[in-house]
C-alpha cells in the first residue's frame, strides 16, 4: 500500500475519533463542571446535553459509514469473482478444461446443453469430455448427468445421438438423461455447461468445427444459468 494511501487512511480514522469522541468528550468535562459547580439551572445542562446529543448523532452516522464500506467491499469482492473469467480459444482448450472441470470439481449436478450441428467425432478432447461425463454420473448414485439438445436433422448427428444411447445403457437409471428442445435456434444457441451450479461454461461455435468459449466461477451466475437450463429441460422431449 503506498505512502498516500496510508496517510489517507489515517487522516481518516483521526477525523472520525475526533468527529465521535470530541462532543462526547466535552459533553462530559462540562456535566462534571456543573456537578462541581452546582449548577442546576437547565441553562447550565443545555450545552452539556446537546453536545452529548451531538455526539450520538455522529457516532451513528460513522457506524452507518462503516456498514456501507463493509457493503462496497463485499460487491466488490463478488464483482472480481465473476469478473475472473477464462477464455479458450479453440476446441481442445475449452474441452480439455472443462474436461478436467468434470474430473476434479463436479460433485452432484452437471446441467450441459449441445447445440452444435456437427458431432465431436473428430475431437479427441471433445470426444474424452463426453465419455467423463457418463462415467462420472455413473461413479455414484447421487450425480446427475441432464443434457438438452436441438432434435438432430443430420444423419451423422442422429448417429451421435444413438451412441450417446448405447452408452447410457451402462449407466445407473436416472444417472443420465437428454432431451430435444425446440425452443432455441440450433444456428444461433450457445452450448453451455454448469456444474453443480457455480462452474459455468459456454461455447459459441462460429461455424461446424470452431468452438471458442469461456468459463467462470460464481454461484450467482451460475444459479441464472442453471435455472436457463432448467426451463430449457422441462419443456423438452424425452429422448431416454
Amino acid at each position: 500500500m503506498g505512502d498516500a494511501k496510508l496517510s489517507s487512511l489515517r487522516a481518516e480514522k483521526w477525523g472520525s475519533i475526533i468527529t465521535v469522541w470530541g462532543p462526547i468528550l466535552a459533553a462530559a468535562f462540562l456535566t462534571v463542571r456543573n456537578v462541581i459547580n452546582a449548577v442546576w439551572s437547565a441553562s447550565g445542562w443545555v450545552p452539556a446535553m446537546a453536545l452529548f446529543i451531538a455526539g450520538l448523532v455522529f457516532l451513528r452516522l460513522e457506524q452507518g459509514r462503516l456498514q456501507s464500506r463493509e457493503m462496497e467491499e463485499k460487491l466488490d469482492q463478488i464483482l472480481e469473482a465473476a469478473c475472473a473469467v477464462t477464455r479458450y480459444g479453440n476446441s481442445k482448450e475449452f474441452y480439455g478444461a472443462l474436461n478436467k472441470a468434470v474430473k476434479e470439481e463436479a460433485q452432484h449436478l452437471i446441467r450441459a446443453s449441445y447445440f452444435r450441428r456437427v458431432p465431436p467425432t473428430n475431437e479427441k478432447a471433445a470426444k474424452e469430455y463426453f465419455k467423463t461425463c457418463v462415467s462420472w454420473a455413473n461413479a455414484r448414485s447421487d450425480r446427475k448427468l441432464l443434457r438438452v439438445m436441438v432434435e438432430p436433422t443430420n444423419e451423422p448427428m442422429r448417429t451421435w445421438v444413438d451412441e450417446q444411447r448405447e452408452q447410457n445403457r451402462t449407466v445407473r437409471k436416472g444417472a443420465y438423461r437428454l432431451k430435444y428442445t425446440q425452443a432455441i435456434a440450433e444456428a444461433d444457441a450457445l452450448s453451455i455447461a454448469v456444474i453443480d451450479e457455480k462452474i459455468i461454461f459456454c461455447a459459441f461455435t462460429t461455424d461446424d468445427e470452431t468452438v471458442r468459449g469461456f468459463s467462470l466461477t460464481s454461484s450467482e451466475i451460475g444459479s441464472c444459468f442453471a435455472q436457463y437450463h432448467q426451463n430449457l429441460f422441462a419443456n423438452g422431449k424425452e429422448v431416454f
